[in-house]
């Protein structure tokens, strides 16, 4: 397949020196037939939705400044956090010094479908393969004005061997969360 100059630059621009192909977060199988709940999102705007809010929380826990990765938010999501409750819901991923940024070099591996719920959210539930920790995250978003806002935010850093466990973990009394609640567990501590 050739490409266009123009289309090469913008990939390479978006994607990184990596390439296009490594850089597309991996979608599971579907196995039957799509829900209704699910849409059809190009994979780059995916990859730049959750990699600009994990490098937002890797710099908020840098500067201990959380008012981008707050601003990134939908109105309910503001109202709910301050910056305060921000620093307080990803207190033990700063505590604990955990590295997000090669969020920035590795694809996301998509562990379920994105799609909307029923209350309208864009759901993005998956990992970075990274060592030693795996970076776990589930984003959720609405789109207001044409743009996708954060409505709810969980990362962890666990293990690999732990890593398929994200999602029966019990939940952290303050986690970022607004809205619906429609991402699963919300929670920003690092599992050993």
């Amino acid at each position: 397949m050739i490409l266009s100059p123009r289309i090469a630059l913008a990939s390479a621009l978006i994607l990184g020196a990596h390439g296009a192909a490594a850089q597309e977060p991996k979608l599971p199988t579907p196995n039957a037939q799509p829900k209704q709940a699910q849409m059809t999102i190009e994979a780059t705007t995916l990859v730049i939705l959750i990699r600009g809010a994990i490098m937002a929380l890797q710099q908020a826990n840098q500067t201990g400044n959380y008012s981008v990765l707050r601003d990134l938010g939908t109105p309910v999501f503001r109202e709910r956090f301050d910056q305060t409750g921000l620093a307080m819901a990803f207190a033990n991923l700063r505590a604990r010094k955990v590295n997000l940024s090669p969020a920035l070099v590795i694809a996301p591996n998509l562990s379920k479908n994105p799609g909307l719920d029923k209350n309208g959210e864009l759901v993005l539930v998956g990992d970075f393969l990274t060592q030693p920790l795996r970076i776990h995250f589930e984003l959720a978003y609405l789109q207001l004005d044409g743009l996708w806002r954060l409505s709810g935010i969980a990362v962890d850093a666990l293990p690999p061997a732990n890593a398929g466990q994200a999602s029966a973990a019990p939940e952290t009394p303050r986690a970022a969360q607004a809205g619906s609640g429609s991402v699963a567990k919300k929670r920003a501590e690092v599992r050993p």
